[in-house]
């Protein structure tokens, strides 16, 4: 296995508003995700969402589809099996500590920083 195919979702999921980001767009299922809950959730603006979920979708970790003015966003069919392991890990402190939710405010933050 060739590890250099996984750089580009490494670099997707380094930074921590993309995690929240995908972990929320991956919890949501087949229903997905509207950008404008997810300016909801995490008090972004539009600019910095858009500039975040471009580097998802590159990643191929998500996928636009649309339904609506302006789509939802569902977790792509093509992630690594690895990456869903993890994802899907019964180990609950695992989840608390890859992909918990803090406050608002540090949400906001967060979300608000690009690289």
């Amino acid at each position: 296995m060739k590890t250099s195919l996984f750089l580009p979702v490494f670099e997707a999921l380094g930074h921590e508003a993309r995690l929240r980001l995908f972990n929320l767009i991956y919890q949501s299922g087949k229903i997905g995700v509207r950008p404008k809950e997810m300016m909801d959730k995490f008090g972004s603006n539009p600019g910095t969402l858009d500039f975040h979920l471009k580097k998802l979708v590159a990643a191929k970790l998500v996928v636009l589809k649309m339904g609506g003015p302006r789509g939802v966003y569902c977790a792509s069919e093509c992630i690594p099996d690895a990456l869903l392991q993890l994802l899907d890990s019964s180990d609950e402190k695992l989840h608390q500590n890859s992909f918990s939710i803090c406050g608002r405010a540090q949400e906001t933050e967060i979300l608000n920083s690009c690289i």
